[in-house]
């Protein structure tokens, strides 16, 4: 009975759950970040969680194949394995944020042992990936970036030298919504602030 008992101590102890996370810095005021495609991870809920997770602070993304877009400075890559065990769960998951071709911030998640005797493997990936996000994000908030967003823009209008017209202002939102710049709210929010100028 000793035996046993010690047995199942052991893999219970070898399913504990490892998270490593280094926080993105708030000093970089990341806004928006591109998320390179990785057609390998077949993890099909994998990213809308990420990508939700990055929303939930602010930060708008959107997925790109092949190589990145010129105007990314930040991009995100990623990978998810599956396990089987009377079902298929996520044991393993990265986030690596990069700014250029530096390597900023990062993220793990990995089940010790495949998770072993420990039934909360088969969680959802949202429940295992939110509190990575959090933590990879904890410097960051919808507010702060909102205010990075307007900084931004107030700065790019001075080097420009002269004042947008109100066509060119809704221009740049809708073109900005439409890439993925800023969320719909944002663009909402911004083009009712425009209007009433």
């Amino acid at each position: 009975m000793k035996k046993i008992l010690t047995v199942l101590f052991l893999a219970l102890l070898a399913s504990c759950t490892s998270i490593k996370v280094k926080e993105v810095d708030p000093s970089l005021q990341v806004s928006h970040v591109c998320i390179q495609n990785n057609p390998k991870v077949i993890v099909s809920e994998y990213i809308p969680v990420v990508r939700k997770g990055f929303e939930r602070h602010g930060i708008t993304t959107e997925i790109y194949k092949g190589d990145k877009p010129n105007y990314c400075e930040y991009h995100l890559t990623y990978t998810a394995l599956k396990a089987w065990d009377l079902g298929m769960y996520m044991h393993h998951a990265e986030l690596q944020l990069y700014k250029g071709t530096k390597p900023v911030a990062y993220a793990e998640y990995h089940l010790n042992g495949k998770g072993g005797l420990d039934l909360t493997k088969w969680a959802s990936i949202d429940s295992k990936m939110d509190p990575v996000i959090n933590k990879l994000l904890s410097g960051y908030s919808p507010k702060m970036v909102d205010a990075y967003r307007k900084t931004i823009h107030l700065n790019n209008k001075q080097l420009n030298g002269h004042n947008e017209s109100k066509a060119d202002q809704l221009r740049d939102l809708k073109k900005w919504f439409e890439e993925g710049l800023i969320t719909e709210q944002e663009y909402i929010h911004e083009k009712e602030k425009v209007l009433n100028l």
